[in-house]
């Protein structure tokens, strides 16, 4: 077994560091490459319609959908457009009582 000076431990252990420094560097530069593709735009909106194309979602949308419109409906077929502050808050107190109560009966 040959024995090292302190000169090639030293210079063994340096190479051995810059060795781990450059992989270390090229892990740093795909994972910055891999934000950067991931922060895009396009991949962002991407993703976040992907999020949205679930049947639950849908349902929840198609149910919330309804329930304004149901209350929304409501208010303007029974108060319709007036100037009167009262009927205007009657309006929407039954706006918000209907669509809570068909959102409640969808689910």
């Amino acid at each position: 077994m040959k024995i090292l000076t302190p000169t090639q431990k030293l210079n063994n252990a340096i190479a051995l560091l810059e060795k781990r420094q450059k992989t270390e560097f090229q892990d740093v530069k795909n994972q910055l490459d891999a934000l950067v593709e991931t922060v895009k735009p396009v991949n962002l909106l991407n993703s976040t319609l992907k999020d949205f194309n679930t049947p639950d979602t849908r349902s929840n949308i198609l149910t919330t959908v309804t329930s304004f419109a149901s209350g929304y409906i409501s208010r303007k077929f029974l108060i319709g457009d007036s100037s009167n502050l009262f009927k205007k808050v009657a309006g929407y107190a039954l706006q918000y009582a209907v669509t809570n109560f068909v959102s409640k009966k969808i689910n």
